[in-house]
């Protein structure tokens, strides 16, 4: 039988296809995870025995060619190189690829999380055989006792009473769906009342396809697995998974279903407790953290692959419009076109693990096949539908991509890349042509320039954490002429000190909520950073100001602690002692914290601004706040501020 591997791609649990020659022709998203290759690579001619290593060897491997028919299930344990200790249940079986090929599909069951369930519920069983053998104990020495029958039976109908009632506490506690049926397939008096909750329905007396609700066409073959179970044709962990291993009928539920056998003295099964599990909640997780694999995996792919993924998102607009332009009528005039276009999304998609766009256009492929079978109105209108929703796949695409790799990569323009220093000397070489210089100062501007407020907005998350941390109330951090154009490369090293600032505004300076009510403050404090470009004699000046309405600096109290320190500052005035918080290991905490007390910050931000031949100084009133000024040279090339650095380096060593 012919047919497309594509239909395993949906399988949650791996499946390789691999030819005579052990060499590996297909596999799923699930298999290239186990491997911990992509699909593609382990396609590329790749042998399947250098991919897993099993812990016995599989003998069906070395006379492939001799297997006619699927092979029993095969438990061993294995190991990949993102797998180093797995279980799983293996089964070979023939199978003809679309151009009448012979191979074989491998197909890998994953038990480990199985093997820890049924080792719980194994325990939780044999706790309930002990309280069964208990009470069989105790029907056989009602039996001895004949002479007082009546008081006899009366107290043990009383100790059966209690361990019923025990035994049925400690099934409903469990959580878990537990029932048992018998060969006929009827469904055992006793049962756990969270069947009522997990399975909708109440199982006792009921036949078992029923409580499942299978369907009839299957239950034929339910019954027989049954038959199979009690007569022991096979072992009974051999036949228990594959029974139902799950419940169909409950779409909003994910219920596991597990299967024990109750034997007798002889040894044979009388019946089959029945163990079901809510496992929706492990489903979600399980998918939401494929979901954030794919992502991941997603981001990478996008990285590796920038230039073709801008090719993919031109060519991907074209086909989205050429999808539209087809389901804006009343019928598809171009069916094969169409086909082709959804084929390319699905395969362009699929390279750079967009799965969800991927799968949508491998659905949207499937109802055009219905369509053109037969051109009907409702598998036109699902088709359409199916197509917005291509659409809608590929805008969320498009998003995260631009999220990703800035909004440029949906340009139709390629995009290039320069160097700083090489669009300095292209802005110099312009502005030495006559009449240009205005047009070179706004191409460095346009192209290498950012505006302030970039630099400096993230710091309202650094303001607002730490005000949170000390229970403080700020208002978010104010930024004035913050669309003055700097050029990054040359501020970063000041702006990044500019923590400090910040964090000593919240730290020392704002005050909690209810000493500012009682100075007749508002509630929260305010942090702002002024900026400013001003004119001097010979170059233009950026000035920033970091500035607080908090409770100020006190003079009186830096004296003490300088004369601590041994420094002599009679005779300065109070603005002068206040520089000192400006040198290094000067602080006035007196203890060290995880926000401030080593007197760094202060003295990194001085460095920072006189490495930019630039000064800084503080104002500050008791009472009413404090304000960090800085002024540094305004530069607007890279190259000159380095070459006036080596210059200022320079005399300072002279």
């Amino acid at each position: 039988m012919k047919m497309m591997y594509s239909l395993f791609d949906t399988l949650l649990e791996p499946v390789f296809v691999i030819n005579v020659g052990l060499k590996v022709v297909y596999c799923n998203e699930p298999a290239a995870i186990l491997i911990g290759q992509s699909v593609r690579k382990i396609c590329r001619d790749q042998n399947f025995t250098s991919l897993i290593e099993f812990s016995e060897p599989l003998e069906a491997l070395k006379r492939i060619d001799l297997i006619t028919d699927a092979t029993p299930y095969r438990e061993l344990t294995f190991k990949t190189e993102t797998v180093p200790d797995g279980k799983a249940q293996i089964t070979l079986q023939p199978i003809f690829d679309a151009i009448g090929d012979k191979n074989w599909i491998l197909f890998m069951r994953d038990v480990t999380l199985e093997e820890r369930l049924q080792q719980k519920y194994r325990a939780e069983l044999s706790q309930k055989e002990g309280v069964i053998e208990k009470l069989k104990t105790a029907q056989d020495q009602l039996q001895e006792y004949n002479k007082n029958l009546e008081k006899m039976v009366a107290d043990r109908t009383a100790e059966l009473t209690e361990m019923n009632t025990t035994l049925g506490a400690l099934l409903d506690s469990l959580g878990q769906g537990f029932f048992i049926f018998d060969k006929e397939g009827t469904i055992a008096p006793i049962y756990s009342k969270a069947c009522l909750s997990i399975l909708e329905a109440q199982p006792a007396g009921q036949k078992i396809w029923d409580t499942f609700k299978i369907p009839k066409q299957k239950t034929e073959s339910f019954q027989k697995w049954i038959m199979t179970v009690f007569e022991e044709m096979l072992p009974f962990e051999d036949l228990a998974p594959l029974g139902p291993n799950k419940i169909e009928h409950l779409k909003d539920k994910h219920i596991a279903l597990e299967y024990h056998p109750i034997r007798n003295q002889e040894q044979k099964i009388v019946g089959v407790v029945v163990v079901a599990s809510d496992i929706t909640s492990l489903v979600a997780a399980q998918e939401q953290a494929q979901s954030q694999k794919e992502h991941a995996l997603l981001i990478v792919n996008l990285i590796k692959s920038k230039r073709e993924v801008q090719r993919f998102i031109e060519e991907a607009t074209l086909s989205i419009n050429f999808i539209r332009s087809q389901m804006d009528q009343d019928l598809v005039t171009q069916p094969e076109e169409l086909y082709r276009h959804l084929h390319t999304l699905k395969g362009g998609s699929a390279i750079f693990s967009a799965q969800e766009f991927s799968n949508c256009c491998h659905d949207a492929e499937t109802l055009l096949g219905e369509y053109q079978t037969n051109s009907s109105k409702p598998n036109f209108v699902a088709l359409r539908a199916k197509t917005l929703e291509v659409s809608d796949a590929f805008q969320d695409f498009l998003s995260q991509t631009q999220e990703i790799l800035g909004k440029n990569i949906a340009s139709t323009e390629r995009q290039i890349e320069v160097a700083l220093s090489r669009l300095n000397q292209l802005a110099r070489k312009m502005g030495a042509i006559p009449g240009t210089g205005f047009l070179a100062q706004q191409l460095v501007l346009e192209l290498a320039m950012e505006p302030a407020h970039q630099l400096l907005s993230a710091y309202n998350d650094s303001i607002q954490i730490l005000a949170q941390k000390l229970g403080k109330d700020i208002s978010p951090l104010k930024i004035k002429n913050g669309d003055i154009m700097l050029m990054p490369e040359v501020y970063n090293k000041l702006f990044s000190t500019l923590v400090h600032a910040f964090r000593n505004a919240v730290d020392h300076g704002i005050e909690i909520s209810d000493i500012r009510r009682k100075s007749n403050k508002p509630d929260k404090g305010q942090i702002q950073a002024i900026l400013e470009i001003k004119e001097s004699l010979d170059q233009k000046i950026l000035s920033i100001v970091i500035s607080d309405d908090g409770a100020g600096i006190n003079p009186t109290d830096l004296r003490e602690k300088l004369k601590s320190k041994k420094i002599d500052v009679t005779k300065k005035s109070d603005q002068e002692v206040l520089q000192h918080i400006f040198d290094s290991e000067f602080s006035t905490r007196t203890a060290v914290n995880e926000y401030s007390g080593r007197g760094i910050g202060m003295s990194a931000i001085r460095s920072a601004a006189e490495n930019l031949n630039g000064k800084i100084w503080v104002e500050s009133i008791v009472g009413s706040g404090t304000q960090i000024k800085i002024e540094v040279p305004y530069y607007t090339e890279f190259e000159n501020k380095k070459s006036d650095l080596a210059t200022a380096d320079h005399k300072k060593a002279a």
